[in-house]
């Protein structure tokens, strides 16, 4: 994107971005009693922040009202992954043993900053994602929600040669998933930053410690320190928010995190997750 193409597209991002939370809630009838009034709202939304939380009156939920309510907004093509159920999509609970129990989201524990499926080549790159909450935990279990386009823009006004070191196609290396029966998933090598043919903006992203090979590069250095600053700020352009039962969101795979929560046997944090090829429609 050249200078000036930036600048018209900053000055338009920064004027429609939400201020508040509540400007992206919308409620609806329910995952399969969504008005065309309420899909045009959502929709709306996503234009805006590349996310939008939802909240259903009618609180039904299986796996396959989540799917019929994705495919409103164009979303079909589901990413099979290693955890997800047959139908692609996944139950986040606490696993205490099987294949989901090596894996943080299965757990109580935090997670870090992240995008969905940054360890996916890119022709399976998740470039959209709904989560669902059938229960929460008894405490905590929040998110935080950060469209990547305004972390680009807080990036390239710093110095913009910090999305040039994100750009490049080595930037970040995701090691092969390893298990005692040989290899999962192979090593995964490319940038934090790139563009589909379309030049939208889509990011991969883990801010976790280990099992990430960052490109050893001054310049890039100096980007993820300044990433982590912007991430870590209590005054940027970040949404928290605790999903309750009947809630979800739905976004442009947005960068998210998530903190620890407890879970007693009466009351377990129970989420539905299902990631998509597609981006949602804006129309």
């Amino acid at each position: 994107m050249d200078e000036a193409r930036y600048r018209q597209w900053r000055q338009a991002k920064l004027a429609s971005y939400p201020r508040s939370l509540a400007e992206i809630v919308v409620g609806i009838g329910g995952l399969a009693r969504m008005s065309a009034t309420e899909k045009i709202a959502i929709t709306k939304t996503c234009k805006r922040a590349n996310m939008a939380i939802y909240r259903c009156r009618d609180k039904f939920v299986d796996g396959g009202a989540i799917l019929a309510f994705a495919e409103n907004f164009g979303l079909r093509r589901i990413d099979h992954h290693l955890c997800a159920n047959d139908n692609g999509v996944a139950e986040l609970t606490v696993a205490e043993n099987g294949v989901r129990s090596g894996y943080v989201p299965y757990s109580s524990r935090s997670l870090s900053w992240h995008t969905d499926g940054y360890y996916n080549e890119s022709p399976r790159s998740i470039r959209a994602v709904v989560l669902h909450c059938v229960s929460s935990a008894v405490r905590g279990g929040v998110n935080a929600l950060l469209d990547p386009e305004m972390l680009y823009l807080q990036l390239r006004d710093e110095n913009p040669e910090f999305i040039t070191a994100l750009e490049h196609p080595e930037c970040m290396t995701i090691p092969a998933n390893l298990d005692a029966g040989g290899e999962i998933r192979a090593a995964v090598c490319g940038p934090v930053f790139s563009y589909d043919r379309n030049g939208v903006l889509h990011m991969r992203y883990s801010a976790r410690k280990k099992n990430i090979q960052w490109r050893d590069d001054d310049l890039l250095g100096q980007a993820r320190d300044k990433l982590a600053e912007i991430l870590a700020a209590d005054n940027g352009p970040v949404f928290h928010y605790r999903l309750q039962a009947g809630e979800g969101v739905i976004s442009n795979n947005v960068l998210h995190n998530r903190t620890s929560f407890e879970d007693t046997p009466e009351q377990k944090r129970r989420m539905y997750r299902a990631r998509f090829l597609e981006r949602i429609e804006s129309s």
